[in-house]
């Protein structure tokens, strides 16, 4: 008869650790939401029944997880990983993870099975719900186990289709349930839920104007910056696509429906489209919003008397001639770009000033400009507000850092980097609007001195410098009839229309005309200066 003990060697053990003896166990408490843990106290609670369990069935606690406020739809959760890593860290020493119920486990269905079988068989770690006892030692009770766990999910899929059966019909209704964009805050009146247009919600009025004016995004972003609102490309190009800004609501739930909402709106419909039309032209026909195009300085500036819509611009690359191409499909209204500039250029010399008028238009317009502001008095204390609002952050930071040392160099560093940059901003755009009114003369003097040669210069200036010089005499841009090649436009820089009204007039009446066009031009919204300091 032969020996077994001579085949010990080949004898073969689970590689699941033998715990079952064992009762050292770990504990997990949750709760879904704020709001659950501030009216029912469910943690406490949860955390008082699993202590007295444990003390009556001798059971040692090793650590506590959870404690906060978790979902369970899935299984990534901050605390739940950092327990599963602590049992596998201390793989054989726990026995069992305790919870209130399963639900406060996992709510994933499937997975919460997948999970529970692998510390099982792993790690040699039960699931255990200390109201809803289940001895998982044998198949019956790990398929009693499994079927908690399928029901859990089950439950929360019924919830979550009550929550959306619920928010659609809000949708519907007008009614924006979810959180609000940047730019507005959630207030309660009266117990009723309120969507109000915030500060910075204010600020972001003024990028979707500044858009329509013609600004690039660069440039708005830095305007916005120097008011206290730091955006980044992505964020805005969100927002200037959002139609929550003009009133409209779109979610998938409704399934491609659109509702108008009862939300107030930042901008109107109509320049939400133009913004929008503006943003599409920038990348169509191969012209990019970013990219410069010497031939082509009038596009998306210009716009077809006929139907009104932008200019855009592309090249026949067989004869390397530029074109300008209104935007509306059909229109046919196709433009040979020197021809167009060429015209433009003559446009231009209607604003040149003659010599002889500069020194009597200067004597007139001084008092009148006297009174003018660069920037409106509410940006102006807006942009001292804010500065004041950098400057408390910078001194907070360094009394945490030298003073108190609650704070890292590291931190000190990255935090005073982007503090001083916003500070930086916000004087230099402060140092503009504080400029001296003695120094209005002198701007006064140097674009009048400027429009002598207004044509000229924008001729041979850079693409920058042309669009420039467009936004700040045709604020709204101008529009091109192609039959009678003239352009025309219904806004212009009051100094700039002084001029032109004093170039239609015969020379014997000027003197007599400049008091009348002083009076006007009080009226002027962009100043000369504003040009300067662009």
């Amino acid at each position: 008869m032969s020996n077994l003990d001579n085949f010990q060697k080949w004898a073969r053990t689970s590689s699941t650790p033998i715990v079952a003896n064992l009762k050292q166990a770990v504990v997990y408490t949750r709760v879904s939401s704020k709001e659950q843990a501030d009216k029912n106290l469910s943690l406490d609670f949860q955390k008082k029944t699993i202590v007295e369990y444990a003390k009556k069935s001798g059971t040692e606690i090793l650590s506590y997880f959870g404690g906060t406020y978790e979902s369970a739809k899935t299984d990534g959760r901050k605390e739940f990983q950092r327990m599963l890593e602590f049992i596998r860290k201390n793989k054989g020493r726990v026995s069992h993870i305790l919870v209130y119920t399963l639900d406060r486990f996992s709510r994933t269905g499937g997975a919460a099975i997948k999970i529970a079988q692998d510390l099982r068989d792993k790690h040699g770690v039960t699931v255990f719900a200390v109201t809803q006892p289940t001895d998982t030692t044998n198949v019956s009770g790990v398929f009693q186990q499994n079927i908690q766990f399928l029901f859990s999910e089950f439950d929360n899929q019924l919830r979550k289709q009550r929550a959306v059966a619920g928010m659609k019909e809000k949708f519907e209704k007008g009614i924006w349930c979810l959180k609000p964009p940047m730019g507005y805050d959630v207030t309660r009146l009266n117990g009723e839920r309120k969507i109000v247009i915030n500060k910075v919600g204010q600020q972001l009025r003024k990028a979707f104007k500044w858009k329509l004016e013609g600004l690039k995004n660069d440039e708005i972003i830095g305007k916005l910056r120097a008011l206290g609102v730091t955006i980044y490309k992505q964020k805005l190009s969100m927002i200037f696509s959002n139609p929550f800004y003009c009133g409209v609501i779109v979610n998938k739930m409704l399934n491609g429906k659109l509702i108008k909402g009862n939300h107030p709106a930042l901008i109107s419909e109509e320049d939400f489209l133009e913004v929008n039309n503006i943003r599409q032209s920038a990348n169509k026909y191969g012209v990019t919003h970013q990219k410069e195009i010497e031939p082509l300085p009038l596009k998306v500036f210009m716009k077809c008397e006929e139907c009104g819509n932008s200019y855009t611009g592309y090249i026949v690359k067989k004869k390397n001639i530029y074109y300008y191409k209104c935007r509306t499909i059909g229109c046919k209204c196709n433009q040979n770009a020197k021809d167009v500039n060429g015209n433009f250029v003559d446009f231009l010399q209607k604003y040149e000033i003659a010599p002889e008028i500069i020194a009597p238009f200067l004597n007139k317009m001084s008092g009148a400009f006297e009174k003018l502001n660069h920037t409106s008095k509410e940006q102006l204390t807006e942009l001292k507000s804010n500065l004041s609002e950098v400057q408390k952050k910078i001194d907070k930071l360094e009394e945490k850092y030298f003073i108190t040392e609650e704070m890292s160099e590291e931190t000190y560093r990255k935090l005073m980097s982007k503090y001083s940059e916003e500070k930086a901003t916000i004087a230099s755009s402060l140092e503009t609007c504080n400029n001296d009114s003695s120094n209005y003369n002198q701007y006064l003097s140097n674009a009048l001195s400027f429009s002598r040669r207004f044509a000229t210069v924008w001729a041979s200036g850079s693409i920058p410098l042309k669009e420039k010089l467009q936004k700040t005499v045709f604020p709204e841009g101008v529009a091109y009839n192609r039959k009678n090649e003239a352009f025309r436009t219904q806004n212009v820089n009051m100094v700039f229309r002084s001029i032109a009204d004093l170039n239609s007039i015969p020379a014997d009446n000027k003197e007599g005309q400049l008091n009348k066009i002083v009076e006007l031009s009080s009226q002027v919204g962009e100043t000369v200066s504003d040009f300067y300091n662009k």
